[in-house]
């Protein structure tokens, strides 16, 4: 009974956390090496999010790419507040 359990745990968690990465790619891409992460608040299974202003860092850039980004950590604690609160990183280069 507890190795059914054990297995299920294991399938549980793989299927609920795992990296989702999402790459825009603006013109011909980054080419100065200028990298800026921004991390992003969601709240009510991402339904309600903090509004996160890229704006300011884009500064009509023609060539750069976006990357929103879910790591295992932000996963994790998206796991534990039941989807309460779910995190994820923006990371713009240009």
């Amino acid at each position: 009974m507890s190795r059914i359990k054990l297995i299920l745990l294991l399938t549980l968690f793989v299927l609920t956390v795992s990296c989702n990465v999402h790459t825009f790619t603006f013109g011909e891409g980054p080419s100065e090496g200028y990298s800026k992460i921004i991390k992003q608040n969601n709240y009510a299974l991402g339904l309600v999010s903090d509004r996160v202003s890229i704006t300011e860092y884009i500064n009509n850039e023609k060539n750069y790419s976006l990357t929103v980004k879910q790591t295992f950590i932000d996963s994790v604690l998206s796991l534990l507040s039941f989807g309460l609160y779910t995190p994820t990183s923006i990371i713009i280069k240009k």
